[in-house]
């Protein structure tokens, strides 16, 4: 009798033994190995390989295989660390000839990363140094590209920003100055100064923003004439950039501005009222808004929720029912505040057949954005639909929303991009993609766009 049960426990063991290894080689047939060898030759054969994931795309290198199991492949990484892949999570594996280079991520205390998100950070920067290198024809985004790069401890991109800066031509120096500033380098105030002083007007807005940003106090006097200009391209900047330096006295002049017809012009007098902040502004701005309407009215109450006055969501809501026109402008501010019925409303537009326009597409991408600040993750897939349905301009849009956020969570949505042959999308993919590792970047980087 107990002969029988032991082999009939050998029988079952046998039998689960089989079916393990039937269930291993089933999922192992399905992954492809570049390179002429095969799983039991590549273990423990101190084979380097590259191990390629099936949904993003996202590639982890320098691997060693050490263990195979019926559901996953153990590796060991250059550091001697253990690391296991599913293996339905497995598209290709390839056998290197050689040893890779892979970047260090710098990653800000407190951001932590899946490896599945590591690979994709690691391939955005190997990306961008390829853009990098192969965008001579494109200043600006070489220009963008290194910045980054310098970030991550590329000389040879401090370098380059370093030659346009000691060039003679202005323009050429003022894009490697907001180089410098986004990077967190000094600026020279005597390119700031001339930059100021110059007869073009781009030279002299480029350089008012800057001013502001890096706190160059002696550009006040000729800030403050900038303000006085009937053109918005020119008092908005000049605006931000004295609000930035804490100047006090443009106060009533924002306050007029906010009126304008001019949109440069009021949207920059919300921003400089926002940042200089203060109970006098609150209260100066309570007492103007019954007696305005329309865009001014909005644009007094939306500065006045984001300086968190307490009746200012009170307010934008009241708006909301009372001007059918800013409905959709205000449902996106308010949709982050969790407030229902702007919820229901972008949830609304999502769900409407409109034309496949950018100018649609991209108010859905915001919409999608707003409502997942608001708490609601089930929209993420309809960033995924648009980054597939919509043109590069829109796509470039919704990878600058994700930059925004800096929320590690939306990093899926990323590799595909990342690898677009449009390489302005695959810059703005990447941005994104590092952007969660660089919070002081996304930060002067929203500063300098002059966005609340």
């Amino acid at each position: 009798m107990d002969k029988n049960k032991k082999v009939k426990g050998i029988e079952k063991i046998v039998v689960f033994l089989n079916l393990s290894i039937f269930v291993f080689m089933a999922f192992a047939q399905d992954i492809k190995i570049s390179g002429g060898k095969t799983l039991s030759e590549l273990l423990n054969s101190n084979s380097l390989v590259t191990v390629i994931l099936k949904n993003s795309g996202a590639k982890d290198v320098n691997l060693e295989l050490v263990e195979t199991h019926d559901q996953y492949l153990a590796f060991e990484t250059e550091r001697g660390d253990r690391i296991t892949y599913r293996l339905d999570q497995i598209s290709e594996i390839i056998v290197q000839s050689e040893k890779k280079e892979r970047p260090t991520l710098q990653i800000s205390p407190g951001v932590t990363l899946r490896t599945e998100d590591k690979l994709t950070v690691e391939r955005a920067w190997t990306r961008l140094d390829e853009i990098f290198k192969s965008s001579e024809g494109n200043q600006d985004l070489k220009v963008e590209c290194a910045v980054l790069l310098v970030l991550h401890g590329s000389q040879e991109a401090l370098e380059y920003l370093q030659k346009l800066i000691d060039s003679n031509e202005i323009t050429t120096q003022l894009v490697s100055a907001r180089g410098m500033y986004l990077t967190g380098n000094q600026v020279p105030t005597a390119l700031l100064r001339s930059g100021l002083e110059h007869g073009n007007r781009s030279v002299r807005i480029q350089s008012a923003i800057l001013s502001g940003l890096v706190g160059y106090r002696d550009g006040i006097p000729s800030l403050m004439n900038m303000l006085q200009d009937r053109s918005g391209e020119i008092s908005g900047p000049s605006a931000r950039a004295l609000a930035y330096l804490g100047v006090r006295e443009i106060i009533p002049k924002l306050l007029e501005m906010l009126l304008s017809q001019n949109e440069e012009k009021s949207e920059s007098a919300v921003y400089a009222l926002v940042t200089l902040g203060g109970e006098d502004i609150r209260e100066q701005l309570l007492q103007m808004i019954p007696r305005l309407e329309g865009m001014a009215k909005y644009r007094a109450v939306k500065a006045l929720f984001y300086l968190k006055e307490p009746q200012g969501k009170a307010m934008l809501s009241q708006l909301y029912d009372e001007q059918i026109t800013l409905r959709p402008e205000i449902a996106l501010v308010l949709a982050k505040e969790q407030e229902w019925k702007s919820q229901q409303f972008l949830r609304a537009r999502l769900t409407r057949r409109e034309n496949p326009t950018d100018v649609n597409f991209i108010y859905r991408a915001k919409a999608i954005t707003a409502l997942y600040q608001g708490g609601d993750p089930t929209v993420l897939p309809k960033y995924q639909e648009l980054m597939r349905e919509g043109s590069p301009n829109v796509r470039k849009e919704i990878c600058y929303l994700i930059f925004k956020l800096g929320d590690k969570n939306l990093l899926k949505i990323l590799p595909s991009s990342i690898e677009s042959r449009d390489i302005e999308v695959a810059f703005e993919s990447c941005r994104a993609a590092v952007g969660v590792t660089l919070p002081a970047y996304r930060e002067r980087y929203i500063r300098l766009r002059g966005e609340l």
